[in-house]
């Protein structure tokens, strides 16, 4: 009876040690996979406030950068690896926010911060041209700083009044009426691609500005609708004498291609807009044209 309980109770201590190993193998195991699904990794974090034209090496040795070990998942694709070498001689582009990652952009050549919107337009040789423009004229504000836009005038179809003649007792002439079919107004384009130099007092990251950040538009942009365009010298006369208050923004993708656009009521106009005539359908039509002109001697 005894030997039979011995053997009972060895068969139980056998079948329990098999299960705890078995229990022991399996917790190891969704260890070693929780440990490889949030596997770690350094990344440079900005602990203080770095204001803007602040040194890289200023900012390291003042400790407003330290490592930190975070999720690979969350690391970003630019991090910065390497301060003391990716940081040399670099200054901070804007006033960069405590606890963000580093990132390659945050540290920028001392001359961007320098260059100023003049030196811009001296380099390409612009002058500036500003107008004030609503949401339906602007592109629902949508417009930043270093963006390109097409520029088209839009006016209603004007009428044609007969002269009265010099009675006065005479019943009022009528005005007739131009017929232009559908159209209500003209809509011509009067420049292709122009580059956009600021949007109120807020110029591209490349001098000096970084863009607002998303929910921060209104706070970096107080008037989103006073913009300004960097044109040649004759393309701001052309600008000024169609008139700025009938002037049309189109924003368009960096990869747009100027063609010729002409009139949509053909044989009203006998004169082409410079963004209808092949050969001036950007406003530096004139600079290209000399620079090819060169290129060729």
């Amino acid at each position: 009876m005894n030997s039979r309980r011995t053997i009972i109770l060895l068969v139980a201590i056998v079948v329990g040690a098999i299960a705890s190993l078995g229990l022991l193998t399996y917790v190891r195991g969704v260890e070693t996979e929780a440990q490889q699904d949030s596997a770690m990794g350094e990344v440079w974090i900005i602990k203080e406030l770095i204001p803007r034209g602040t040194p890289g090496e200023t900012a390291i040795a003042s400790g407003f950068i330290v490592q930190q070990s975070v999720p690979l998942e969350f690391k970003p694709s630019t991090a910065v690896t390497d301060p003391n070498v990716e940081l040399a001689n670099l200054v901070a582009v804007t006033d960069l926010p405590a606890n963000s990652p580093l990132v390659t952009g945050n540290f920028v050549t001392p001359s961007v911060i320098t260059t100023g919107v003049t030196d811009r337009l001296e380099e390409k040789g612009l002058v500036t041209f500003t107008l004030s423009v609503d949401q339906i004229r602007g592109a629902a504000y949508m417009i930043q700083p270093g963006d390109f836009v097409n520029v088209l005038t839009v006016k209603p179809e004007e009428e044609a009044t007969p002269t009265a003649s010099g009675d006065p007792a005479a019943a009022p002439v009528a005005p007739v009426v131009t017929d232009s079919g559908p159209f209500s107004s003209t809509a011509r384009y009067v420049y292709q691609r122009v580059e956009v130099i600021a949007i109120d007092k807020t110029l591209p990251a490349d001098l000096g500005q970084a863009a607002a950040a998303e929910g921060e538009e209104a706070a970096a942009n107080p008037n989103p609708g006073l913009i300004t365009l960097g044109v040649p010298p004759e393309a701001l006369q052309v600008l000024l004498s169609v008139g700025p208050e009938n002037l049309y923004l189109s924003l368009i993708p960096s990869s747009y291609v100027p063609i010729p656009l002409p009139e949509v009521l053909e044989d009203t106009f006998a004169t082409l807009l410079p963004g209808e005539a092949e050969g001036q359908l950007t406003p530096y039509w004139a600079m290209q044209e000399t620079t090819e002109d060169a290129g060729t001697e």
